[in-house]
């Protein structure tokens, strides 16, 4: 039973940065059963996005096509790895002014376009634990 309360916010996906995701996948799908799902290129082609699934879990595999790509630089400075952490919500300007509310640092001051059609923003790691957290929400089309 979750502890959390109506309208909270759900595991939307577990991002990981990666030169190369097609090996990743190949690798995820050999040792755990991921079954490989979607992709698509984001920021004009400037990064790939390679969706794979493990039981409930869905990872987003992110594969920076341009040096000049945030997710590029992630590497570079980090070495490749956990990149962030994505949880739906049903309201993302409600969500982001609750949490600007709360005290967190906010990246994203207004929604962007993400993968799957979504709006996303993140809130900042130093404002929570060291993880940087993605909102998502599905937009109805």
């Amino acid at each position: 039973m979750s502890a959390a309360g109506p309208g909270a916010p759900e595991l939307s996906h577990v991002a990981i940065a990666t030169p190369q995701a097609d090996a990743l996948a190949d690798t995820l799908a050999r040792t755990l059963g991921a079954v490989r799902e979607s992709e698509e290129l984001l920021d004009g082609g400037a990064l790939r996005v390679v969706f794979v699934r493990l039981g409930a879990v869905r990872f987003e595999l992110l594969e920076p096509r341009d040096p000049s790509h945030t997710v590029a630089k992630f590497i570079a400075a980090r070495g490749a790895g956990l990149h962030h952490v994505s949880l739906e919500v049903a309201d993302l300007p409600a969500a982001l002014a609750a949490a600007r509310e709360a005290g967190a640092r906010l990246i994203d001051e207004t929604p962007r376009p993400g993968a799957h059609g979504s709006e996303v923003a993140f809130l900042h790691p130093k404002s929570l634990g060291g993880v940087l957290i993605e909102l998502c929400q599905r937009i109805a089309r």
